[in-house]
C-alpha cells in the first residue's frame, strides 16, 4: 500500500506548530516506459513489481511516453524461469542482461532488473533488492522476522517466547545484532544470514543493547549497564573487548555511528529529559544536537552523513522529525498517529523506514523521500525497530 504525499503533509500547520513539513529532496526523477512479454502466467505480476519498483525508487518513474525505456522478456522452462531485458536511453541500447533462476525466485529476478536499470540510467543504487528486518510480535512472543518489497510477505529468521528487540544489520550483510532477553539478561546477539543461526556476543549484567555497527564493521556501538547506569560503550568484534565512551550519572542510549565512523548520535537525559547528543568516536566533545523538542529519541544519520533523522515528541505524540547533521532545519516527516518511532535510512539516503500506529496497530513503513509516498510493509502482528540490508552491488557496469 503507498500513500500519496499529501499523508505526510496533510494539514501541516494543524499539527507541526513551530516544525516545517518535510519536503522532497529534489531529484527529478527520470521518465522510463517498462514493457514486459513472454508466458502470460508470470507478465503480468512481473510487470506491476517492475513498475512498483522503479516507482518506488526515487530515482526513475514510469511513464508511457519517455526516452528512456526497460523491455524485458519472461520465458519459463521446467521449473525455471529466464528473463531477458534491455535497458534504452535516447534510442540506444546501454545495458543488455539476461536473469536466470527458480520460478520461486521471480520477484529476486524483477528486483535485481530493477536495480539493475536504475544504476545504468542514473549511476546511482537502487533499493528494491533490500529487505528489512524488524521485530515480530505476536500472541506466541517474538521474532527476528525480515522481509523484501514484493508480495512474499516476511519469513522469521529466528523466534522466541522472550522479548527480542533492536536489530541492526551490519555495512557487509552478513549478520544482524539484536539484543535477546532469552536468559533473564539483555544479551547481545550475532545472526548469521547465510548459515541461518545466531550466537551470543556479550552477556554482561544488565543491559547490552541498541546495537549500531561503525562502517567498517570492526566494532558495535552500545548502551550497556553494567557498570551502573546505561552508558555508551563500543564492543570489537574481532577481540571482544569493550571500551567505554561515555561516563555519566545520566542515562546514555541509542547510540548511531556516522558513516565516517568518527562521530555517535546518541540518547542522553542529561538535561533532565531525553535529547540527542553527538560526540567524537573517542567518547569526548559531546554537544546537543538542537533544542527543538522537550523529548527526543533514536537518531539516525544519513548515509551520506549530513542528515539525522530521529523521534520526538510534538502536540502530544511522537514524530519522526529531520535535521541537518548541526542540528538546523529541523523537518516533520510524519503526522499521523500517536507513535512513530525507530527510524532507519535506506542505503542510498532516498527512504525511510520507521514504525507507527498510524493504521491502529505498529507496523513497519518506509517513505520515499522525492515523493514523500509511504508504503506500509509489514500487516501481521505488532512491528518494530527495522533496520535495511545493504544495497545489491550492481552488475549493470559491463
Amino acid at each position: 500500500m503507498v500513500r500519496p504525499a499529501a499523508l505526510l503533509a496533510l494539514s501541516a500547520a494543524a499539527f507541526a506548530g513551530d516544525f516545517l513539513p518535510m519536503t522532497p529532496i529534489g531529484s527529478d526523477c527520470l521518465p522510463v516506459s517498462v514493457t514486459m512479454e513472454g508466458d502470460r502466467d508470470y507478465t503480468r505480476p512481473a510487470l506491476e513489481q517492475l513498475e512498483a519498483d522503479i516507482d518506488f525508487s526515487g530515482l526513475l518513474i514510469t511513464s508511457r511516453d519517455a526516452d528512456a525505456g526497460i523491455s524485458a522478456r519472461i520465458e519459463e522452462n521446467g521449473s525455471r524461469l529466464r528473463i531477458t531485458a534491455d535497458v534504452t536511453a535516447g534510442g540506444e541500447v546501454i545495458l543488455t542482461r539476461e536473469y536466470t533462476a527458480s520460478s520461486n525466485d521471480l520477484y529476486t529476478m524483477i528486483h535485481a532488473l530493477a536495480d539493475d536499470a536504475v544504476f545504468a540510467l542514473t549511476g546511482e543504487d537502487g533499493i528494491a533488492s533490500c529487505r528489512i528486518a524488524f521485530v515480530l510480535r505476536t500472541s506466541d512472543g517474538y521474532a527476528l522476522a525480515c522481509r523484501g518489497f514484493d508480495p512474499r510477505g516476511y519469513s522469521a529468521l529466528l523466534r522466541d517466547t522472550s522479548v527480542i528487540t533492536t536489530p541492526a544489520w551490519s555495512p557487509d550483510g552478513s549478520t544482524i545484532a539484536f539484543t535477546s532477553f532469552r536468559s533473564d539478561n539483555g544479551d547481545l546477539y550475532a545472526y548469521d544470514v547465510a548459515e541461518a543461526r545466531a550466537r551470543r556476543l556479550l552477556s554482561r549484567q544488565g543491559l547490552n543493547t541498541t546495537p549500531c555497527w561503525t562502517p567498517d564493521g570492526a566494532s558495535i556501538a552500545i548502551s550497556a549497564s553494567a557498570e551502573g547506569n546505561a552508558e555508551i560503550f563500543l564492543y570489537s568484534t574481532g577481540s571482544g573487548s569493550v571500551s567505554r565512551l561515555t561516563a555519566r550519572s545520566s542515562i546514555e542510549t541509542s547510540p548511531a555511528v556516522s558513516p565516517t565512523g568518527q562521530q555517535v548520535a546518541f540518547t542522553s537525559d542529561r538535561a533532565g529529559s531525553p535529547q540527542i547528543y553527538v560526540m567524537d568516536i573517542t567518547g569526548s566533545g559531546a554537544a546537543r544536537l538542537n533544542y527543538a523538542h522537550g523529548y527526543c529519541d533514536s537518531p539516525a544519520w544519513s548515509p551520506r552523513g549530513d542528515q539525522i533523522a530521529y523521534a520526538a515528541r510534538a502536540g502530544g505524540a511522537i514524530h519522526i522529525f529531520v535535521c541537518r547533521a548541526d542540528g538546523s532545519e529541523v523537518r516533520q516527516v510524519t503526522f499521523e498517529g500517536s507513535l512513530n518511532e525507530d527510524p532507519a535510512w535506506g542505503p542510498t539516503g532516498r527512504h525511510l523506514a520507521f514504525s507507527s500506529n498510524m493504521d491502529g496497530r505498529r507496523a513497519v513503513y518506509v517513505v520515499e523521500l522525492n515523493s514523500l509516498a509511504v508504503k506500509r510493509l509489514t500487516d501481521s502482528g505488532e512491528c518494530y525497530c527495522p533496520t535495511w540490508s545493504p544495497a545489491r552491488a550492481s552488475q549493470a557496469a559491463d
